[in-house]
């Protein structure tokens, strides 16, 4: 009988988490949509600041009610969504909108899989988040040292397969955790932001990739 509530008690907050995000995909998009023009370095510098700020924000938004929780997660998909406008515009004018919109989708099937990988295989990844964190901080590093010295083509991809792989690593994870989680709006709210981020980065770095396999960087 309780395995059975608690098996409830997790579907319920897989479907909130759903809702969530396919609501803040749209709204993301929507922003994508009407930031694909923002040239402006000052712009988007205020943009990122503001996107870091929210990301502390919606938490504690959240904690307050879910109400303002609610509310500050769509300010902040909203926010991400003109952050990432130039960039997708970008990928769109150099790949073309289809292959943006397949990788897209791809990324979608990929967080899917993994997905299901965390939740339902019955492994305990618990352990698996200290290496992540690592993972994530190189790739860090190696994103900012990038910003001074061009990296070759071939550095350039397997830099990309490297990021695809531990934001695939970090689908797993996070929906491991959801799947241990109390089902409670609070957590519908930050799992849906730690998987929308997971979304997004993984999206960029296969972007990244086709760009550098194509040659078509510029």
């Amino acid at each position: 009988m309780n395995n059975g509530t608690v098996s409830l008690s997790k579907g319920g907050l897989f479907s909130k988490v759903s809702l969530l995000m396919t609501i803040s995909m749209c709204i993301s998009a929507l922003g994508t949509f009407l930031g694909a023009g923002i040239t402006s370095i000052g712009a988007i510098i205020a943009l990122a600041i503001a996107f870091l700020v929210g990301a502390f924000a919606v938490p504690f938004a959240a904690k307050k009610s879910t109400q303002a929780g609610l509310v500050a997660l769509a300010i902040w998909t909203f926010i991400s969504g003109l952050f990432l406008g130039p960039t997708i515009n970008h990928y769109v004018a150099v790949l073309g909108w289809q292959t943006v919109f397949l990788s897209f989708l791809g990324t979608g099937g990929v967080m899917a899989a993994c997905g299901a990988i965390g939740a339902l295989s019955g492994r305990d990844f618990t352990n698996m988040g200290k290496y992540l964190m690592f993972a994530l901080l190189a790739l860090i590093v190696v994103g900012i040292v990038n910003i001074f010295v061009a990296f070759s083509t071939g550095v350039e991809i397997v830099y990309c397969l490297i990021g695809m792989a531990v934001f695939a690593g970090f689908f797993i994870f996070d929906f491991f955790r959801i799947s241990k989680a109390e089902n409670t709006w609070f957590n519908a709210i930050t799992a849906t932001m730690e998987i929308y981020l997971d979304f997004i980065n993984f999206l960029l770095y296969l972007l990244r990739f086709i760009a550098a396999v194509t040659g078509k960087k510029d």
